[in-house]
């Protein structure tokens, strides 16, 4: 019987233990002190008493406690100090984004001083316009007179219209899809622009000036070459088969020592008198476009 009665009393008083708020617990304390004194004869003051022990022996010796008390405020100060990094490293993220933006903005502007600056030779300007390219910037309107651009390339569309290429080494440039409208290529004070091997595959190059350049084994497979200029142009080799809106006329203009050995589609051919293209078509446009690293992409490089 005293063992029923006080396993009982451990049952409560561990669903008293439990109780979190200590109003909730006081109250519930009296209710079954008093409901237990009703039934088992127990004073609510004896049972509460019971109930004051079994804390006691439940709780943990003093420097249990302390360790538990200073583990609890241990993690606190590094819960503050994760928060405080975290913090620091969204304010550091923010600033290396505002100083990237800052960075960049000058790299641009220092390659559109080196496009615009007197530089001749050299790979500075090439790399210049390439990057301004790859940027999304206009280049309409270019000036690179007499300059150094070989192995120029450009993939992509770039937006040369109207750009000034007289007496520029252009050699195995490449263009294709670019806007070229208006452009010039004639030679420049003496200097002989030199187009051998260019890709200017289905670019814009409506009044364009090639007047008296070497364009040997250029390709302007789907090009538009409306009232573009080739008076004296070296064709050797030159492809123009698939070009657009271009005429006899404008080839006769090269001369026939020039252009008799160029690459036509056959009814224009027929028009300069000249024997079917017996090439096949895969040997034309032989210059590709670079390739890129995605952090390239990213930095624009």
């Amino acid at each position: 019987m005293a063992d029923d009665l006080r396993s009982q009393l451990l049952k409560e008083f561990e669903h008293l233990a439990k109780i979190p708020k200590l109003f909730d617990r006081e109250y519930e304390l009296i209710q079954r002190a008093q409901a237990f004194e009703a039934e088992h004869g127990l004073s609510a003051d004896e049972y509460q008493r019971l109930f004051g022990l079994y804390q006691r022996d439940r709780a943990l010796p003093d420097w249990l406690e302390n360790i538990v008390r200073v583990t609890q405020r241990f993690r606190v100060i590094v819960q503050t100090l994760q928060g405080l990094t975290s913090l620091a490293i969204l304010l550091s993220a923010l600033q290396f984004l505002y100083g990237f933006r800052e960075r960049q903005t000058r790299i641009v502007n220092d390659k559109w001083a080196t496009v615009a600056s007197d530089i001749r030779v050299g790979s500075a300007k090439k790399e210049a316009i390439e990057f301004l390219h790859d940027r999304g910037e206009l280049l309409s309107n270019l000036e690179a007179v007499d300059t150094q651009l070989s192995y120029l390339n450009l993939p992509g569309k770039a937006n040369l219209q109207e750009a000034d290429f007289r007496g520029a080494n252009l050699y195995y440039a490449y263009f294709k899809g670019a806007t070229l409208y208006r452009s010039d290529f004639s030679n420049y004070d003496g200097e002989l622009t030199n187009l051998e091997a260019v890709n200017f595959q289905e670019t814009d190059l409506r009044q364009a000036n090639f007047r008296g350049v070497n364009m040997k084994y250029a390709c302007f497979s789907g090009a538009n070459l409306e009232k573009a200029n080739f008076e004296k142009a070296h064709l050797v080799g030159t492809d123009f088969r698939g070009a657009r809106k271009l005429t006899a006329d404008q080839i006769r203009a090269a001369g026939k020592t020039s252009y008799e050995r160029a690459l036509f589609d056959d009814e224009l051919s027929r028009k300069l008198e000249l024997p079917p293209t017996d090439v096949e078509p895969a040997d034309r446009c032989v210059i590709k476009p670079r390739s890129r690293t995605w952090w390239q992409g990213f930095l624009g490089r």
